[in-house]
């Protein structure tokens, strides 16, 4: 009775297909390798069960390989998985983790690198970003992305920074999701709005359309605003991303941490804190979000 007790359970992780495949296979994933634990089941004997390798079942214990049916059937029967609740649910959740991903219908034009953050982020309960050179990506006009995917790919296709560019207005969906939206916490150096992206006009749109987010979305996006005063609590070069997701018992939070032409991803713990306080000491020293519209304001006369 003590181990039924203490057996790991998997419905404190709920059907939302909005939340995406990828949080579904990632939830399930850690599911299953905590159940093999929960058993004692030598990793080996588990490949061995489903006639796969012991890297394979490893990749699908860290939701980087795909999730059959019919080996997650197996192996719940090899770990002593009887409750046909958990295993209704774990079936539910399979289905969807085999979904398309939104990013999908873009995916020869989207980096590798940044697939993961595009998985996870729309199952984010909190979003919190820096960006010291650029409007965030979720927050930028068509043209604005063209310009800036154009002079980091300047041999890329027409239709390829179309489509990227598109990619980017689409991420911004998630915020205006009915129910459970992220919030989107999003701090930027205080020269984005002076650095000059395309033409006057472009950022005078940019900087409007910025205005028009907050008013559209004042519950979900937070925007500030660091000054160069705040010196070296500011001084960090690359953009950082950290998500904390819904059901956080069975999705740790994750760190992205973008670099050229490549990312790196964090979700040990305490890695995780360091950066959530680097984030939060931005967040200190950046102007209050109900200053953000008047240093919007400003920057709007800059470019007309």
């Amino acid at each position: 009775m003590a181990a039924e007790l203490t057996a790991p359970s998997i419905l404190g992780f709920p059907h939302r297909p909005q939340w995406g495949p990828g949080a579904h296979r990632k939830a399930l994933a850690g599911h299953l390798r905590r159940c093999r634990d929960h058993a004692g089941v030598p990793s080996r004997r588990a490949a061995r069960s489903i006639a796969a390798s012991e890297s394979t079942l490893s990749r699908m214990e860290t939701g980087l390989a795909p999730l059959k049916q019919s080996d997650i059937e197996q192996l719940l029967d090899l770990y002593g998985v009887r409750d046909p609740r958990e295993r209704e649910r774990i079936a539910l959740l399979t289905h969807e983790a085999a979904q398309p991903e939104a990013w999908q219908p873009f995916a020869h034009a989207t980096a590798p690198y940044l697939r993961p953050l595009l998985t996870m982020e729309p199952a984010a309960r909190r979003i919190i970003s820096y960006e010291p050179q650029l409007i965030p990506g979720w927050l930028q006009t068509e043209e604005y992305a063209q310009t800036v995917i154009r002079a980091a790919h300047p041999t890329a296709p027409a239709h390829e920074i179309a489509e990227r560019a598109r990619l980017r207005l689409q991420r911004l969906q998630m915020l205006r999701r009915p129910g459970d939206a992220p919030v989107l916490l999003a701090v930027m150096d205080s020269e984005v709005l002076r650095r000059q992206v395309g033409s006057p006009g472009v950022m005078f749109r940019q900087v409007q359309y910025l205005l028009d987010l907050l008013d559209e979305l004042p519950f979900q996006l937070h925007l500030r605003i660091a000054p160069l005063e705040a010196g070296a609590a500011g001084a960090i070069g690359h953009p950082i991303v950290h998500l904390r997701f819904f059901a956080a018992e069975y999705l740790p939070d994750m760190v992205y941490l973008e670099q050229y032409e490549g990312a790196l991803y964090d979700e040990k713990p305490a890695n995780s804190e360091r950066y959530l306080a680097v984030l939060n000491n931005l967040c200190g020293v950046a102007s209050l979000s109900q200053h953000t519209r008047s240093l919007l304001t400003e920057a709007l006369t800059y470019w007309r």
